[in-house]
């Protein structure tokens, strides 16, 4: 699974310039598929954006360390968008409980 997912960042599989490369972003959907991706060009100002350059350091690591960076990164995100949502739509203490 982490060989399958190491070699799915690579622009070379997705088709991508090299100048490309280092803005690959994983995206979650809300059922619960992943996608790499390059960045949206328009995100709304008060959306959190995904971690830029997903694979920025994706040659230079030991695929472990490399896939525990991009876990923070999405775990952040993730977190991001669920305070976002928790707060735009003024939800209370058992719809944010859903979140977690």
């Amino acid at each position: 699974m982490l060989l399958c997912f190491f070699k799915l960042c690579s622009p070379q599989v997705l088709s991508f310039s090299i100048a490309e490369k280092e803005n690959l972003c994983l995206y979650g959907f809300p059922n619960e598929t992943w996608e790499v991706n390059l960045p949206v060009e328009e995100v709304p100002p008060e959306l959190p954006e995904p971690a830029l350059g997903i694979n920025f350091a994706r040659d230079g690591m030991q695929e472990k360390d490399w896939l525990s960076l991009v876990a923070v990164h999405s775990d952040s995100w993730l977190l991001a968008v669920a305070f976002y949502f928790g707060a735009r739509f003024g939800f209370g203490k058992n719809e944010r409980y859903g979140f977690f």
